[in-house]
């Protein structure tokens, strides 16, 4: 495919017009108050011998109300080896269950909101995926959903049922997202607006700024990572490993040749 292939396939998805039942945008009014926690994590894989991997991860929270940060926390960071070959999908399940796992300790009081699809029911805890895969034929469906919301309403928040527990959510009157909410509860549209009430954040406006605060306070960042790569290196030469050992255990010959 040539470029001028691909502006033409790229635009013909965009003016794909799929069937949407405008009776299914349903509007919600915003609280004016809202409290929540937002959960995340976060992980980098720190080097692969292809038989196995070991990654660093960390999991934490934010408890937010509309207006500040009332209490934040990043577990210490894991070291994980695991030994599969689709080791990158094994480490996001792991990071996932962590995450799940530290949401069941503070949904019993507050709603709980945790970054990414949410594929069971947990009372008290909603998924809002910053990304999302979902998508009729080759068409991003919520691309299709925003531009229809548009026009049916126009600066007003509102959801759009996918599937089953599976929405379009715009949280902001003036959003340029809408974002894939999941949620099995039967409240949904008090828990929308009570979310809504935290995405009021200008450098995130209709996205929960508790979930950007949080993704921040958990991420891994570079300097973390090599310092974990140089502090594992160093310990097992002192187990007695040499370095050759080392290198020849987890060299890349890719880097080489770059």
């Amino acid at each position: 495919m040539k470029i001028d292939d691909a502006v033409d396939y790229i635009r013909n998805l965009i003016d794909t017009e799929i069937d949407l039942n405008k009776d299914n945008f349903v509007e919600f009014e915003r609280k004016g108050k809202g409290m929540a926690y937002a959960i995340d994590g976060s992980s980098a894989k720190l080097f692969d011998a292809y038989s196995f991997s070991v990654f660093a991860r960390r999991v934490g929270y934010v408890f937010a109300n509309e207006r500040k940060v009332i209490e934040r926390k990043a577990k210490d960071i894991e070291i994980d080896i695991i030994y599969a070959e689709n080791a990158d999908e094994e480490n996001d399940a792991r990071r996932q269950k962590e995450e799940l796992s530290l949401a069941m300790e503070y949904c019993k009081e507050n709603i709980v909101m945790i970054d990414g699809a949410l594929n069971e029911k947990i009372d008290g805890v909603i998924g809002i995926s910053k990304k999302s895969g979902l998508k009729k034929g080759n068409i991003p469906i919520l691309f299709i959903i925003k531009k229809f919301g548009e026009e049916i309403l126009p600066n007003k928040c509102w959801y759009y049922e996918i599937d089953e527990n599976v929405y379009a959510v715009k949280f902001h009157p003036y959003s340029k997202f809408v974002f894939r909410v999941d949620y099995y509860g039967n409240d949904l549209e008090e828990v929308l607006a009570e979310i809504a009430s935290l995405c009021d954040d200008v450098s995130c406006l209709g996205y929960p700024y508790p979930l950007a605060e949080v993704h921040r306070l958990v991420k891994i960042s570079r300097e973390e990572a090599e310092y974990l790569k140089y502090e594992l290196q160093k310990r097992v030469v002192e187990k007695g490993l040499n370095l050759e050992e080392w290198e020849d255990l987890f060299y890349d010959y890719h880097e080489y040749l770059e």
